[in-house]
């Protein structure tokens, strides 16, 4: 039972792993779309320099980059939500990342336990 309980465990500390490598991925892909737009726009003013003729406004949303969330494995949760008051952690309000939090918490859930309402999700350690 000790050797499954810990395959089990090294299941979820790969899967959070993963899904912070899918994390930083999209990250990336999205720094690089609002760089090459700004490169593009300053390129499409400078041909209306030269030609003299106005370009066509183009309306870009660039928001600013978002912040990745802390992704704990599943040991340093347990240790985090065991020194929570009530053994019970703010996801978002702390900073964490959800999906990695969803991750766990799917892969344990003997272990831990999703809650909360809205934008406001919690996490529970059961033992």
């Amino acid at each position: 039972m000790s050797n499954n309980q810990s395959s089990i465990e090294r299941i979820a500390d790969l899967k959070a792993q993963i899904a912070a490598i899918e994390q930083g991925a999209m990250q990336e892909l999205m720094d690089r779309r609002n760089t090459l737009s700004r490169e593009l726009a300053a390129v499409d003013a400078e041909i209306a320099r030269l030609t003299g003729k106005p370009v066509e406004a183009r309306k870009t949303r660039v928001s600013a980059p978002k912040a990745a969330g802390k992704s704990p494995s599943l040991q340093d949760l347990k240790g985090i939500i065991a020194a929570a008051p009530e053994k019970t952690l703010n996801i978002r309000k702390e900073g964490y990342d959800l999906r990695n939090i969803k991750t766990l918490a799917q892969a344990n859930p003997q272990l831990l336990q999703l809650g909360g309402k809205g934008a406001w999700p919690t996490v529970k350690l059961l033992k």
